[in-house]
């Protein structure tokens, strides 16, 4: 009898979804505790702290399903923490629509480059 297809035992291998995104919720977080040490006048450095963020756990996770939960997440945090106060949200029109480019790029590049990664560990281990 055949063992599992390489897909099936990639996906059992996989880290669960929930925990994927409580990762990436995190450190969203995390990242937004930075930028709030960022003077308020510099908002694209504040916004560049927390797509950073994101950009790093989506290339270690590579999730993308995470990434479409957390992405939106990180925009509110950012809206509503940094942009501005007390966890108010409000529409700046092309100003908020420029951050959420900023943080799908970002969360785009992360998934990019980690799965960039693991396509250059599974050629490694084939060379083996």
């Amino acid at each position: 009898m055949a063992g599992p297809r390489p897909a099936e035992a990639e996906r059992a291998a996989r880290t669960p979804l929930g925990l994927n995104i409580g990762v990436v919720a995190a450190a969203v977080v995390a990242g937004a505790l930075v930028a709030a040490a960022v003077p308020a006048p510099h908002e694209l450095w504040r916004w560049e702290a927390v797509a950073a963020a994101v950009a790093v756990v989506a290339a270690v996770t590579v999730d993308r399903v995470a990434m479409a939960a957390v992405v939106p997440l990180a925009w509110l945090v950012t809206d509503g923490f940094l942009e501005n106060r007390l966890g108010q949200l409000t529409w700046h029109g092309s100003t908020d629509f420029s951050l959420i480019l900023l943080l799908s790029a970002a969360a785009g590049l992360g998934l990019g480059i980690g799965r960039l990664g693991q396509v250059r560990r599974g050629r490694r281990r084939r060379e083996r």
